[in-house]
């Protein structure tokens, strides 16, 4: 299963939980020791010992390759303000620099470990008045630290292993589309392999 910490385990067993899933960004800016640190958010953090801005940011579809492995993801940043296209164009487009992606509980900012941590790299970058979009390659995929599989929002992990130990449903019903409404219709919703609360953005985590 996905290693979570012990309280995002007892969150996700929650699907009522007054709290949400915040997507951070770190994108390391050259010959500085201070990265851009953003939370998708309408309000600033503190985590980690660190502020994060809240700014719009988005994450496109994982590309993956015929072996469905990630090659790639576009992270688009709003550009309303200008602010990271003046690191873009200091720093040649801030091509090659890591971006770090974390997922955590708004209501567990104590919590040092984020649920989710995926390292890339900025392969190439354009701006237009809206946005900065980053294309992040994969090529760091060997420090990723979390996960063991891959969790999306409105799908079950074990639709394939149908009443399997993981999904845990023991009834009559024959099967299942691997959506939230048919844990529901079971009984089983917090057995549920997807996760409603993760943001929107197609993050695989």
């Amino acid at each position: 299963m996905l290693n979570l910490s012990v309280a995002g385990m007892l969150e996700k067993s929650q699907l009522s939980s007054e709290g949400v899933w915040l997507l951070l960004v770190e994108v390391a800016v050259p010959d500085s020791e201070e990265p851009l640190r953003l939370v998708r958010n309408n309000e600033d953090i503190v985590w980690n010992g660190y502020a994060w801005s809240a700014f719009n940011f988005t994450i496109d579809e994982v590309k993956e390759d015929y072996k469905a492995r990630m090659t790639s993801i576009a992270l688009q940043i709003s550009n309303i303000t200008q602010t990271v296209q003046a690191y873009v164009e200091n720093n040649n487009g801030l091509v090659g620099a890591n971006v770090v992606l974390r997922v955590i509980h708004s209501q567990h900012l104590d919590t040092v470990l984020p649920e989710v941590e995926e390292i890339f790299t900025i392969q190439a970058t354009t701006c237009d008045s809206k946005w900065v979009t980053f294309d992040l390659g994969c090529d760091m995929l060997e420090q990723l630290r979390f996960p063991f599989r891959r969790v999306l929002k409105s799908f079950c992990a074990w639709r394939d292993h149908y009443k399997g130990i993981e999904c845990g449903y023991a009834g009559e019903l024959p099967s299942c589309d691997g959506t939230l409404q048919s844990c529901r219709d079971r009984d089983n919703s917090v057995r549920y392999g997807g996760e409603p609360s993760i943001p929107e953005g197609g993050l695989y985590a």
